[in-house]
Formats: structure tokens, C-alpha cells, sequence
């Protein structure tokens, strides 16, 4: 239940006027900023929560550094009281799961969503941030399309050894974290992985792994592998279906380099007419690190068949048999001539017969970058998230 103190309150410039949404440390309230009369979301945290609260403190200072368009934005942060606040946009529409629970969305949809969101994920690691917490309520939807990541209280930096939590317990959502993370610091990796679960949610409508506790999910992600996207949306391809098992590979190594890799690979998968794009298996290190990539190029048309080869060979091996025949033709010809010459006749010259060659190769097919679609630019936010 939410706090009624705050309501109708004015903190700094914004009025509050009613609460939209509880967590577990954190309430979210719909404003009003009193010098322009945008509509604002207020997300609130009582000093009293402890290792929480420095969470979002560190939430605050990292979303003011992101400037990205689908970054949701922070207007403003700041103290009140027993409070500490963070202002930003008013999504009106709500989060991911909202249109997930809907049904599992069309690859297109899907795809395009997780371009948006692989583009902001992709910023944040080329400015030394992990997000590590990458999941549906925490993508938000302006008019159901346009996506913005939020939710940086687990942002922690790449280089960064220092963690807020000192008890031992995992940080995370269970149903996305990462089998290394039972064991291993975050990396841009388990970002990655985190965000294959979410794709494998939008195309399935479901996370791959559920549990009683999170104890039992956790393991799952360790042990088990994924029920295969394809069985439960049938309209689910081969290609696309091998681009989300790779994204959420147990081994690190194996995900792909990263998540705008991802995005591409995905889109090449789903756009049939699309010139096939190399899925690269990479091992991830320290993001300044370059990765060690190995391509593993998608089916792609070849010149040549498997049915057409026994005809291939079939010409080849009569096309020799001409030439050997014309060569025992001439030789023929020239010993009989021998025989026939008459004493002091001048010999004609000796004709060699000499077969060339020609070694035809398959041409492999050349992966083709395919830059996505220029996305629309974000229009003015004119609210925020719920």
C-alpha cells in the first residue's frame, strides 16, 4: 500500500498527486512540475532502507550520465525530508510485461523492440556501465512501441570491483541471471544473456525457466536447458530460434560479442529477403579487451546444390574421356603417317595434345552487414513510467 504523506505534497517543483505504483523499497508517484506543467514520475526511497537506498542514489547518478534516446532520462534528483527522489518522464502506457502478458509478439515487433533496447544496453557498456538487472519491467513503452530502458539501481561499472551487497546473496532478477553469476562478477556477458531472456520472453510469451523459490530458478539456468523457443510459437524459424538458444548459451563464450550483435543477428533471422549475416561465437573479457570472435556463418543459397554434384561429375568425368580419345586419335594418326613416309620427305610437325585443368570452386557465401532500419526519433516525452 502506498504512503498517503506524500500526496498533494510539494517537493521542490512538483506537486504530487496521486501514487502509481509499491516495490519492495520504492514508491513511484504521478506530479505535476509546477513551471511548465509537465506530468512527472517521482520515484521516492526512505533513507532508512539502507544498502537500497545507496542503490538508488547510484541509480540517480548514472541515468543524469546516460544520455541516450532510449535511455529513460532523469529531470531531476534530489532529497526531501526522510526521502531521497528521482524525477523522470511519465510513461503512460507502462513496461514490456504489460504488453507481454498480451501474448508473445510478432518477430517483427519483437525485433524492433529489441533494437531499441540493445541500442541503449550497448551505450551504457561503451561508457563503462553494467545494467544487471535487464528485464521486462524494466523497459518501458511509450505508445506501446517507442522503448526506453530504465531502472539503473544495479548499475555498477565494468571496472569497477567494489559491490553494495556484502551478504553473499545474488543481485538480480532470478528468471535472467546469468548460470556464471552463481559464481562470477557480472560482465557485459550476463547483460547480454539477461537480454536473451527477455527476447525469448517476447517471442514465447514466457521466461525459459520458472521456479517455487529463486534459489530453484537459479539452478535451472545452471543445469538445464531451455525449452526450445519453436514449441510453444510455431511461427518461430530455425534461424531464429538458433539465434536465441546462442544468446542464452551457459557458456559465456559462446553469446555474442555484443548486444547490438545481437540485434543484428536477430533481424537477419526473422527478414527472410535479408542477406544472411555470419552468428559470431565470441569470448568475452573485460570490455576494453577485444574479444575473440569465431564466425559461424548462416545457411545461405549456394551456387551449387548437393543435387546438381553427381551431374557436375558426370560432365567432368566425360569431358576427360573426349581428351583421352582424341589424344590416342592423334597418336594414332602419327604412327600410321610414320610407316607410310617416303625416303627423304620432310616430317610434318609432331601435334601434342595437352588437357588444361580448370579447378571450379564453390563460392562461399560473404556475409553482408545490413544496418537495421533507421529508427524513428524519440518525440518529446510527455510522461513516464508506471
Amino acid at each position: 500500500m502506498l504512503m498517503q504523506e506524500l500526496i498533494h505534497k510539494t517537493i521542490s517543483y512538483y506537486y504530487v498527486e496521486r501514487g502509481l505504483a509499491k516495490g519492495g523499497m520504492s514508491e513511484v508517484y504521478l506530479a505535476r512540475d509546477q513551471r511548465n506543467q509537465q506530468i512527472v514520475a517521482m520515484k521516492m526511497v526512505r533513507r532508512s532502507a539502507g544498502e537500497y537506498y545507496e542503490r538508488f542514489r547510484r541509480e540517480a547518478r548514472a541515468m543524469v550520465q546516460l544520455h541516450h534516446p532510449h535511455i529513460l532520462p532523469a529531470l531531476d534528483y534530489g532529497e526531501y525530508e526522510h526521502w531521497a527522489y528521482m524525477v523522470t518522464p511519465y510513461i503512460e502506457y507502462g513496461t514490456l510485461s504489460r504488453r507481454v502478458a498480451e501474448g508473445p509478439l510478432p518477430l517483427e515487433e519483437a525485433g524492433d523492440i529489441l533494437s531499441q533496447v540493445a541500442s541503449a544496453l550497448q551505450f551504457a557498456h561503451e561508457h563503462g556501465m553494467l545494467h544487471r538487472d535487464i528485464k521486462a519491467s524494466n523497459v518501458l513503452l511509450r505508445d506501446g512501441h517507442y522503448a526506453y530502458l530504465t531502472d539503473f539501481g544495479l548499475v555498477k561499472s565494468i571496472e569497477d570491483n567494489y559491490s553494495l551487497t556484502r551478504s553473499g546473496f545474488l543481485i538480480g532478477t532470478p528468471e535472467y541471471m546469468a548460470p556464471e553469476l552463481i559464481e562470477e562478477a557480472a560482465t557485459p556477458a550476463s547483460d547480454i544473456y539477461a537480454l536473451g531472456v527477455l527476447l525469448y520472453q517476447m517471442v514465447t510469451g514466457s521466461v525459459p525457466f520458472k521456479g517455487a523459490n529463486p534459489v530453484n530458478i537459479v539452478m535451472k539456468h545452471l543445469r538445464e536447458q531451455p525449452p526450445p523457443p519453436s514449441q510453444m510459437n510455431p511461427a518461430i524459424t530455425p534461424d531464429v530460434e538458433r539465434v536465441i538458444l546462442q544468446t542464452i548459451a551457459k557458456d559465456p563464450m559462446r553469446r555474442f560479442r555484443t548486444p547490438k550483435a545481437l540485434a543484428n543477428a536477430f533481424r537477419q533471422a526473422y527478414r527472410v529477403d535479408a542477406t544472411p549475416e555470419p552468428v559470431a561465437n565470441v569470448q568475452h573479457s573485460a570490455l576494453h579487451q577485444a574479444p575473440t570472435v569465431q564466425v559461424m556463418p548462416a545457411a545461405a543459397p549456394q551456387k551449387f546444390s548437393a543435387q546438381r554434384m553427381p551431374r557436375i561429375v558426370w560432365i567432368a568425368g566425360a569431358a576427360l574421356i573426349a581428351i583421352l580419345l582424341l589424344i590416342l586419335l592423334l597418336a594414332n594418326a602419327s604412327f600410321h603417317n610414320a610407316d607410310h613416309m617416303q625416303p627423304g620427305q620432310q616430317t610434318q610437325p609432331t601435334v601434342t595434345a595437352s588437357s588444361t585443368t580448370t579447378a571450379t570452386e564453390v563460392p562461399q557465401p560473404t556475409p553482408t552487414s545490413q544496418t537495421p532500419g533507421q529508427q524513428k526519433g524519440p518525440k518529446p516525452p510527455h510522461g513516464h513510467k508506471k
